[in-house]
């Protein structure tokens, strides 16, 4: 069996990347909309988690926001897949977000 492969990034709602594991790109789409792709393929269709990051990467004294604030997963390939982060209202909006995707 192959070796499982982990890839993941903290991603600023502008499409610049925090930080992560350094083997892929963002693409930002448009408002709100990112395509991330490997840097090397999945031999197979990795899993993928989106969570949002909202207000800020370390304001812990901010209690505010919705369940509304998220991200949507719109597609996912060996080589890439493609998102969405909404607003309270879930209309698209650039917020700041993290992903792992997991596979071989």
């Amino acid at each position: 069996m192959s070796d499982l492969r982990h890839v993941y990034g903290n991603i600023n709602a502008d499409g610049t990347i925090k930080s992560g594991s350094g083997d892929f790109t963002v693409v930002q789409e448009g408002n709100g909309e990112y395509t991330i792709v490997f840097t090397q393929a999945f031999a197979n269709m990795p899993t993928v988690v989106t969570t949002q990051n909202y207000k800020d990467w370390d304001d812990f004294t901010y209690n505010g926001g919705s369940t509304y604030d998220n991200t949507v997963i719109i597609a996912i390939s060996n080589s890439k897949f493609k998102m969405q982060t909404g607003g309270g209202s879930g209309s698209k909006t650039e917020r700041n977000w993290t992903f792992i995707a997991v596979g071989v």
